[in-house]
């Protein structure tokens, strides 16, 4: 029972990641989500490294699911059931997706606002 759970919500992960990974891409490529993270060298340098090692990825998945939805489906003759391994990938590519936007939900995460210094008044 959990077992189909889980694949269920890879699945349904996967579904969204179809729409969700060509998104990323073109945001990360115009710059729009590097304007999100904060202006330290080391989150600046980290989110350059992780970004392509989390979009990259995910790119390909993309282009497996697609590639392997169109052929199940496109088959003609004898083939194995249409949809067991379309399900597969993109249960894969919704794994994938997750781990990316979990990545871009902590990179772009800002720290506790700093309260600014109480100046007392002076007396007189």
């Amino acid at each position: 029972m959990i077992d189909t759970i889980l694949v269920s919500l890879a699945v349904m992960a996967g579904t969204f990641a179809l729409a969700g990974v060509p998104l990323r891409c073109w945001q990360f490529a115009s710059g729009r989500l590097r304007a999100r993270v904060p202006r330290h060298a080391i989150a600046q340098a980290t989110f350059s490294l992780f970004s392509v090692l989390t979009l990259v990825p995910n790119a390909l998945a993309w282009i497996y699911a697609l590639y392997v939805v169109v052929r199940d489906f496109s088959c003609r003759g004898n083939c194995p059931p249409a949809g067991v391994t379309s399900a597969i990938a993109v249960g894969l590519l919704g794994c994938a997706y997750v781990l990316l936007e979990s990545f871009l939900f902590t990179a772009r995460r800002r720290g506790p606002p700093q309260a600014q210094p109480v100046i007392p008044d002076k007396p007189g």
